[in-house]
């Protein structure tokens, strides 16, 4: 929809607004024509499949019994299947060589349907997004990226101190490190500062916590070591992060966080990840980098201690509390996904790791507070109150990874009750996502996503939560279904959904996309995401569930913390397929 007057005249004419009054204009619902409901519809991850993980399509509207066959490039059907409960599963499909295939769907009254083309490939999560991930972080720097603003004042235009960006970055380094290192290097930490740091340099401050931005840039350019020229961007980018929030470090959320501008726990255990990984990093990077990051965690570490109040599920709202049609500012709690429970278990580990490693005083101080934050968990989170799980929204991977790589690393020292308090989450997700999309509903009363809020991030988020829980899991069945749902809802981002388009406003970044997202968000505001390849931008509400792809749309707009938690699942996926522990 074009805006022609008034506030939509300012936004065409590319003026900065109030977060409060884009949000007001920015969720207006646009029909989507009507869908033929006479024809075999087929869903699926319109890019394509891996080759040794599940593959499976939604058929919302065939019976049970409908057939369905996947053919090659050259039109030879090498699979036969049926739809059950309107789903077609052609997992057992392994073509040696890999390349492009359709599915073939027909039966009863409806008209034969055929698929968008998709590929199958070895190696596809590493070989289809994993370049995309990087280049959309590369895109978002604030300043230095692909627009001079800071929207939020955080090293991501729209980050956020619970974006979770730097451990995104770790953990996909430490996944592959191979992989990483032959990726094209598009960072140039020179050209970029002689850019910046111009006179000329036009910084736009018309956005929220602008201020000190530029001071803040200005110094990392100026009193940091740089990272060796020939570092992979993946590290770049780490050192930006990192480099940024040591200049920087008091924040604030300027989306109604009740939470004044300070140093924030969840900032500070950012900056642990990158100690944690120097053994890995510190051939690209300076030792004078290690040890600020080092003496910022040290000296602001004490909020991470305890349990945050947050956590506390009586600190949360109900559904019936969430103010207007599609609110996207405000307190939002916990459906903003600002503090999710357990945030600080790990990063008390890495910590717990870096003192013993480096002589360090008190290191057991670390691994008490992990240990006393999951033993937290285990007694006052109750995995049948949604609000605890999917209603983190993209923020869920902070509770039952953690929990996990507590378990899987400390076995003799966990809480009781740990293993067993992560298969009950298990066996609530499965419980809840006995449907046709294989997609885990918020409840299974009236909301299929979260309440009013764009869900894209949870789907994000989902891979990494659900392949942790599948390690864990003791139960053969569980576990299946576990690796399942991982992949169920990534290719739920990529068409397997209601609207069958992909969660991306624009194909700019990824390859193989048929239908992006067709309600983009408006251009010119907040975060100025639209100049970013490979953004994550929106996905289908309960208004769409579950096949009514004529409903209303919810708030279109990406966000960089989307970008973390994606690209965290992509870490996951293949810390799986490696068959490897968490590092």
């Amino acid at each position: 929809m074009r805006p022609r007057s008034g506030i939509r005249g300012l936004l065409r004419s590319g003026m900065s607004l109030p977060f409060v009054m884009i949000s007001a204009i920015a969720t207006e619902p646009s029909g989507a024509a009507p869908l033929a409901r006479d024809i075999h519809v087929l869903a699926l991850n319109q890019v394509g499949y891996e080759s040794g993980r599940p593959k499976r399509f939604t058929a919302p509207l065939s019976p049970d019994g409908s057939v369905f066959g996947v053919r090659d490039g050259s039109g030879v059907e090498i699979f036969h299947g049926a739809v059950q409960g309107g789903i077609g599963d052609f997992s057992e499909l392994r073509p040696p060589a890999g390349g492009e295939f359709r599915i073939e769907l027909s039966g009863g009254d409806l008209k034969a349907g055929t698929s968008d083309p998709f590929l199958i490939e070895a190696d596809f999560w590493q070989d289809r997004f994993w370049q995309p991930a990087v280049d959309f972080l590369i895109d978002s720097r604030s300043v230095t990226g692909t627009h001079p603003s800071a929207y939020g004042g955080c090293p991501w235009r729209d980050g956020t101190y619970y974006d979770a960006i730097l451990p995104a970055l770790v953990l996909l380094y430490r996944a592959d490190p191979g992989r990483i290192a032959v990726m094209p290097r598009q960072i140039d930490w020179e050209a970029d500062k002689r850019r910046v740091l111009a006179p000329e340099f036009k910084f736009d401050s018309n956005n929220p916590c602008s201020e000190g931005v530029m001071d803040a840039v200005r110094k990392y350019y100026t009193e940091f070591e740089p990272p060796a020229a020939e570092a992979p961007d993946v590290v770049k980018l780490i050192h930006w992060g990192a480099g940024y929030y040591l200049c920087h470090p008091a924040t604030k959320d300027p989306s109604g966080d009740p939470d004044p501008q300070q140093i924030h726990s969840q900032t500070v255990e950012q900056i642990a990840y990158v100690v944690w990984a120097w053994p890995q990093l510190e051939k690209w990077l300076p030792r004078s980098f290690y040890e600020k990051c080092r003496n910022f965690c040290e000296a602001n570490w004490a909020k991470s201690l305890e349990v945050d109040k947050w956590w506390d599920p009586a600190t949360y709202l109900t559904p019936a509390q969430l103010l207007e049609k599609n609110p996207t500012g405000g307190l939002l709690h916990p459906y903003k996904g600002r503090h999710a429970p357990g945030h600080s278990i790990v990063p008390n580990l890495l910590m717990h790791e870096v003192a013993k490693r480096d002589g360090l005083a008190d290191p057991q101080r670390y691994l008490k507070a992990a240990l006393a934050e999951a033993a937290w968990c285990v007694e006052k989170l109750d995995w049948s109150d949604p609000r605890t799980t999917k209603g983190q929204r993209m923020s869920e991977h902070r509770t039952i990874p953690n929990l996990v790589w507590l378990l899987r690393h400390y076995p003799q020292e966990a809480p009781p009750g740990l293993r067993e308090k992560i298969r009950a989450w298990a066996e609530v997700a499965a419980s809840r996502s006995n449907n046709m999309w294989d997609f885990r509903r918020y409840d299974l009363e009236e909301n299929w996503t979260i309440p009013k809020l764009n869900d894209a991030g949870n789907s994000a988020a989902a891979p990494a939560i659900f392949l942790a829980a599948s390690w864990v899991a003791g139960d053969p069945a569980l576990k299946q279904r576990m690796q399942q749902l991982a992949v169920s809802h990534a290719d739920a981002l990529f068409g397997r959904n209601p609207r069958l388009a992909a969660a991306a406003g624009k194909s700019d970044g990824f390859t193989g996309i048929e239908r992006t997202w067709p309600q983009p968000f408006h251009k010119n505001v907040c975060a100025r995401l639209e100049l970013c390849r490979a953004s994550l931008d929106s996905m289908p509400g309960t208004e769409m569930y579950p096949f009514n792809p004529e409903g209303s749309y919810r708030h279109a707009e990406g966000w960089v913390n989307y970008g973390a938690a994606w690209c965290i699942s992509l870490a996951y996926l293949e810390f799986d397929a490696r068959g490897s522990d968490i590092p």
